[in-house]
């Protein structure tokens, strides 16, 4: 068996994929859109700075997906994959 890992964000993706997920939260009116920008703007900045707390960032990324039933996330995963993530992905 032969297994591959691969690092998504800024090697097979033009960008970071967490942090336009927060984007696309608060383009879907998912979350309040000032508040919720400015925090995942922190997370971003701190982690491009290494010194990203992930048990804070999980925390603050998946609490509004809680109230989300798995039908809603399915399609908003659809759609953040189409709308998103296909147009990040490098040649």
């Amino acid at each position: 068996m032969t297994l591959a890992i691969f690092d998504l964000d800024n090697t097979l993706l033009n960008g970071d994929s967490d942090h336009a997920w927060g984007e696309f939260m608060v383009e879907q009116q998912l979350v309040d859109g000032d508040i919720y920008r400015r925090r995942n703007d922190e997370f971003y900045e701190a982690y491009k700075r290494g010194e990203l707390d992930i048990g804070e960032y999980l925390a603050f990324a998946l609490e509004p997906l809680s109230r989300l039933d798995i039908e809603t996330l399915r399609h908003l995963h659809a759609r953040f994959m189409a709308g998103k993530v296909a147009g990040m992905r490098l040649p």
